[in-house]
C-alpha cells in the first residue's frame, strides 16, 4: 500500500507546512460524521462513493486510514503542524472510540478473525497459524502452514467478508422481499436533489448516511437466521462453530469454506 508522503490535508509549500483548504474540509467532515456515530468503514465507503481521493498514488479510502487520521493529534497543531481542527472536535472522536473500545471489552467481544483462526488450513491439510512482526500491515493477514511451510498474505477484510459470505449462503433459505419505505424514498430524493446542487458536501454526506442506514432498517428483522447487522453476532459465531469444518486457503490467496454436513454427505455416498 503506497503512504502519503504529508500527512492528509497538508502540503509543503517553499519549505513550509501548510493547510490545503479541500482536504482541511474533509477532514472537519470525517470529525463531525464519525462524532455523529458514523463507523470508519461508513465514512470510508462515502467518501469513496463522492470520488474525494486520499492520495494520487493511493486513491482509495479504507476504514484503516480513516481511524489513523481520527487518531492524529497533528490536526490540532501537534509537531510544528499548523492547527486545521478545534480541540474539542478531536477530543470528542478520543472519547467516543474509547468508549467503544470499552464496551467490546465490557461484553468480551473478538474480533471476526481470532473466531476464524483456529479454522484455517493449508491446501496440504494441515493448520495455518498467522505470523506477525512490527513489520505487518494493520489490514493484512499473514499466514504460514505449519507442515509444508507455505505462506500467504491476504487482505484482512476481504478474507473476512468472503468467508462470512459463503457462510451465509451455505445457510440460506429463502430472503424476504426488500421493500423501500417511505423514509427511504424521501432520503433518496433529497440525496439526488444535493448531489444535482451540492452546495454543502456535507449535508449531502449526512443524507447518504442517513438513507444507507433506512435501506438498512428496511431489511427482515432475520436474514437467514440473522439479526440486522453488518457483521456476526456473538448467536450467529455459535451456529458458525456448528457449521463450519474447515477453511482451506490456497496458494493464491482463494478462501474455500468446508461445512461439517458437506462432510457427512461424502461419507453417506
Amino acid at each position: 500500500m503506497t503512504n502519503r508522503k504529508i500527512l492528509y490535508g497538508y502540503q509543503i509549500r517553499n519549505g513550509a507546512l501548510e493547510i490545503v483548504p479541500e482536504e482541511q474540509r474533509i477532514v472537519r467532515m470525517v470529525f463531525t460524521l464519525y462524532n455523529a456515530g458514523a463507523s470508519y468503514q461508513n465514512i470510508s465507503d462515502s467518501l469513496d462513493q463522492q470520488n474525494i481521493p486520499y492520495s494520487v498514488d493511493a486513491p482509495a479510502w479504507n476504514k484503516h486510514k480513516v481511524k489513523r487520521l481520527l487518531e492524529n493529534p497533528r490536526y490540532i497543531g501537534r509537531d510544528g503542524y499548523p492547527a486545521m481542527l478545534d480541540a474539542a472536535d478531536f477530543q470528542a472522536a478520543q472519547d467516543k472510540t474509547a468508549e467503544k473500545n470499552a464496551s467490546r471489552q465490557a461484553c468480551g467481544e473478538k474480533s471476526p478473525i481470532a473466531h476464524l483462526t483456529p479454522y484455517l488450513q493449508c491446501t496440504c491439510g494441515t493448520k495455518m497459524t498467522r505470523i506477525g512482526g512490527s513489520w505487518q500491515a494493520e489490514d493484512k493477514v499473514y499466514l504460514k502452514c505449519t507442515t509444508c511451510g507455505s505462506t500467504v498474505t491476504l487482505d484482512m477484510d476481504g478474507m473476512v467478508t468472503e468467508i462470512i459470505g459463503q457462510f451465509r449462503a451455505h445457510e440460506n433459505q429463502a430472503l424476504a422481499v426488500y421493500a423501500p419505505s417511505a423514509e427511504v424514498i424521501r432520503l433518496n430524493n433529497a440525496i439526488n436533489r444535493g448531489l444535482e446542487q451540492p452546495e454543502s458536501p456535507e449535508a449531502v454526506m449526512m443524507l447518504i448516511l442517513q438513507g444507507a442506514a433506512a435501506r438498512y432498517d428496511c431489511c427482515p428483522d432475520t436474514i437467514c437466521g440473522y439479526e440486522n447487522s453488518d457483521r456476526l453476532t456473538k448467536v450467529d459465531w455459535r451456529r458458525f462453530h456448528r457449521a463450519v469444518s474447515h477453511i482451506t486457503i490456497t496458494p493464491n490467496g482463494a478462501v474455500r469454506l468446508t461445512f461439517l454436513d458437506d462432510k457427512m454427505k461424502g461419507k453417506d455416498e
